[in-house]
């Protein structure tokens, strides 16, 4: 494998919605051990990128290669090779934070200690409760627990800092940078100050 199809790369990239459109001509490589900070107004399409990165949504125009293959017209990713988490916090509010991370941990086929991954974002108390219970921060806290849990190389997260309190903002931050060291690739957007420890991140602006 080159190095040039051992990750991410995105060649003139158009993203549109309905027939207005969002961003084009974009260009970039996401490589083993790199991260990249997305910022840009609310409407310029943060969201909507990611989710064509992921294979979610298809592009107006241009590529998106996972590892030299088209993540839109051929079965690019392997299981485990992705971690998206939209800003949404995609858990079933019937069930409790560690039954929704079972759950995850089951579809997706990664390991790891998931009351570890809850206890390292502070909600080890409330891991047992069912979701709907949960404030807006311990619910996000409970998905980003995810994160904890091994396996995927490339991150893709949405507003990940959306609802945390600046502890937990840091707890993200280490973890997000201590996955870059391992040789991960992570692509985020926030609007929350957001640092990521000894870890060099590129910013993107749409």
């Amino acid at each position: 494998m080159t190095q040039s199809s051992a990750g991410l790369t995105v060649q003139s990239l158009a993203c549109a919605r309905g027939r207005r459109v969002l961003f084009e001509q974009l260009d970039m490589t996401l490589m083993p051990g790199q991260a990249v900070r997305v910022t840009g107004d609310n409407g310029r399409g943060k969201t909507t990128l990611l989710r064509t990165l992921a294979g979610l949504r298809l592009p107006h125009a241009g590529r998106v290669c996972w590892a030299g293959r088209d993540v839109h017209t051929e079965d690019a990713f392997a299981d485990g090779d992705l971690l998206y988490l939209g800003h949404e916090n995609a858990l079933n509010p019937d069930l409790t934070a560690v039954e929704n991370l079972t759950a995850l941990r089951a579809l997706h086929g990664c390991r790891g200690d998931i009351r570890a991954g809850l206890q390292r974002f502070g909600v080890e108390a409330t891991a047992d409760r069912p979701c709907r219970t949960l404030s807006a921060g311990q619910r996000r806290r409970s998905a980003l627990a995810r994160l904890c849990l091994d396996g995927a190389r490339l991150w893709l997260l949405d507003e990940p800092a959306a609802a945390l309190d600046a502890a937990a903002r840091q707890v993200l931050g280490d973890v997000i940078g201590a996955h870059v060291a391992a040789g991960g690739l992570a692509l985020f957007t926030t609007h929350e100050a957001l640092e990521i420890p000894q870890t060099p991140v590129r910013s993107l602006t749409l």
